[in-house]
C-alpha cells in the first residue's frame, strides 16, 4: 500500500469541541463541567474556557464602607477560587481548560468572550423554572436572547444537553 493510500485510511480524530462555560458560585453553573465530561467521556476531545464574571457593585450601602478598588480586589480574588475550584474535575479528567476573569454586565461578557476565543457552544444550566424568572434576572434567558453566532447548550444537572423551554432551543 502506498503511503497515501494509508494516510486516506487512517481514522481521523474529531476535532475538539472548545466550549465555554460561565461559572459562578453556584453549584447550578458546574453542569456545564458535567456536560464537558461527558463529552470527553464519549471520546470526543473538549477544550474549555472557564469564565466568572463580576458585576460593577452599584449598592450604596456597599459603596459607603469600600472603595471600588477593595471591592475588585475582593471580586478577582473570589472569582479565581470560584474558576480554581471549577477546573479541578477538567484537570482531572485531562480536559484542557482555560480560566477567564471578566467584570461588567454578564450577558455581554459572556457572549464577547465566547465570539473571541472561537468557541463551538457556550455551556449553561437549565434556566430556572418561570416563576422564579418573575422574581429574579434569568441570565441563561438573557444571553440565549443576545447571542450573536456562538450556539448556546442548556444542560441538566448529569451534564445531558436539554431543550430550554420558552425559547426553542
Amino acid at each position: 500500500m502506498s503511503e497515501s493510500a494509508a494516510c486516506e485510511t487512517a481514522p481521523r480524530e474529531a476535532p475538539a469541541a472548545h466550549l465555554l462555560i460561565p461559572v459562578d458560585a453556584s453549584e447550578r453553573s458546574r453542569w456545564g463541567v458535567q456536560y464537558a465530561l461527558r463529552l470527553q467521556r464519549s471520546g470526543r476531545p473538549v477544550q474549555v474556557a472557564l469564565l466568572f464574571v463580576a458585576e460593577p457593585v452599584t449598592s450604596l450601602e456597599v459603596l459607603r464602607f469600600r472603595t471600588h478598588d477593595d471591592i475588585a480586589r475582593f471580586q478577582a480574588e473570589g472569582g479565581r477560587h470560584i474558576l480554581h475550584d471549577a477546573a479541578q474535575p477538567l484537570l482531572e479528567a485531562g480536559v484542557s481548560c482555560q480560566e477567564i476573569y471578566r467584570e461588567g454586565d454578564a450577558a455581554f461578557q459572556i457572549n464577547d468572550v465566547a465570539e473571541q476565543l472561537g468557541c463551538d457552544e457556550i455551556v449553561l444550566p437549565l434556566p430556572h423554572a418561570r416563576i422564579a424568572r418573575l422574581l429574579s434576572r434569568d441570565l441563561v434567558r438573557e444571553v440565549i436572547k443576545r447571542t450573536s453566532g456562538v450556539p448556546v447548550v442548556t444542560a441538566n444537572a448529569e451534564g445531558i444537553a436539554e431543550k430550554c423551554p420558552d425559547t426553542g432551543m
